[in-house]
C-alpha cells in the first residue's frame, strides 16, 4: 500500500453488506466500518503503522465476532449492528490503552534520563546570565 491508497474489505451478513475501510485523512489515517453509508465504527490514527496494525486486528475482530455471535435471521438486525459496534469500540479502546501505555513508558523513561542530565548540567554550570524560558507572545 502506498501512502495515499485506501484499503477496503466487504463483509456479507445474510442479505446485508458491510464495508470496512482504511484511508488517509488529513495528516493521519482513519479505519471505519459502515452499513449503507451509516458508520458503525470510526477510529483515527496519527501514524500509518498504528493504523495498519489496528486494521489487521480490526478485521480479525469482525470475523471472530460474527463466528462467536451468529444470529438467526429473524433477530433484529439493527440491534446486532449496535452490538457489533459496541464490541469494536471496546476492542479499539482496549488496544489503544496498550499502545498508549507503551508510549507513556518510553517517554517517561526518556524524560527521567533528560531530567537527571539537566540537573547535573545545572549543578556544574550555575547560570551567569538571565535564564531563558518559554512565554506566550
Amino acid at each position: 500500500m502506498t501512502n495515499n491508497m485506501m484499503k477496503t474489505k466487504t463483509y456479507k451478513y445474510g442479505p446485508h453488506t458491510f464495508k470496512a475501510y482504511c484511508k488517509p485523512v488529513g495528516q493521519g489515517w482513519e479505519v471505519g466500518f459502515t452499513f449503507k453509508n451509516q458508520p458503525y465504527f470510526v477510529g483515527n490514527f496519527v501514524h500509518k503503522t498504528e493504523a495498519m496494525k489496528w486494521w489487521t486486528m480490526f478485521n480479525k475482530e469482525i470475523m471472530g465476532f460474527s463466528k462467536k455471535f451468529n444470529m438467526p435471521a429473524d433477530m433484529p438486525f439493527a440491534w446486532y449492528c449496535n452490538f457489533l459496534s459496541n464490541h469494536l469500540y471496546t476492542t479499539y479502546y482496549t488496544w489503544l490503552d496498550k499502545v498508549f501505555n507503551k508510549h507513556e513508558a518510553t517517554f517517561k523513561k526518556a524524560y527521567t534520563k533528560d531530567f537527571k542530565r539537566f540537573m547535573q548540567m545545572k549543578k556544574q554550570n550555575p547560570p551567569k546570565s538571565p535564564s531563558y524560558f518559554l512565554k506566550a507572545v
